[in-house]
């Protein structure tokens, strides 16, 4: 009975490092709506996992958590983290296509309040994916456009 219950704990870790592996910063939430566990079920592996040091966690605040693979590199976990968000992905991968915009170009693309642009822009600003070239018009553009890209077709 010891050898099925292993092999069943053995898969169970397998799907959360292949979840892991395939969306890098996933947030706890997201794992438990993709992977269909139980919350306790996967907190203990997710535990074990962390112990045996099989994955790269990340609190914040302890309000959330990501869990990333570790063959992620520290430079792109850090535009990881601030390009999760679906807002926020939206806009590196505009600027990341289409180079240096305004902002009005930028409000117009997402669809979004000017507001919640602004926020997002700052919070991209302050986590060093982009900057601001001051003129006529602020122009938004990423700042190492390479790393962003390979980062950006890592979270799918």
């Amino acid at each position: 009975m010891k050898h099925r219950t292993k092999s069943l704990s053995d898969k169970t870790k397998g799907i959360l490092l292949q979840c892991i592996n395939n969306s890098p910063g996933i947030r706890y939430r997201e794992l438990l709506r993709t992977t269909g566990f139980s919350n306790g079920v996967m907190a203990y592996h997710l535990k074990k996992l962390e112990k045996s040091k099989q994955v790269k966690v990340k609190r914040h605040d302890r309000r959330s958590t990501r869990f990333y693979p570790l063959n992620i590199a520290a430079k792109e976990l850090q535009v990881i983290e601030y390009v999760r968000r679906k807002t926020a992905h939206e806009i590196v991968s505009f600027l990341s296509k289409d180079g240096p915009r305004t902002f009005k170009d930028i409000v117009r693309i997402t669809k979004k309040v000017r507001s919640t642009v602004s926020w997002h822009l700052s919070r991209l600003r302050e986590g060093g994916i982009i900057s601001v070239k001051m003129g006529k018009n602020q122009l938004y553009t990423l700042k190492n456009r390479d790393l962003v890209i390979k980062v950006m077709k890592k979270i799918k």
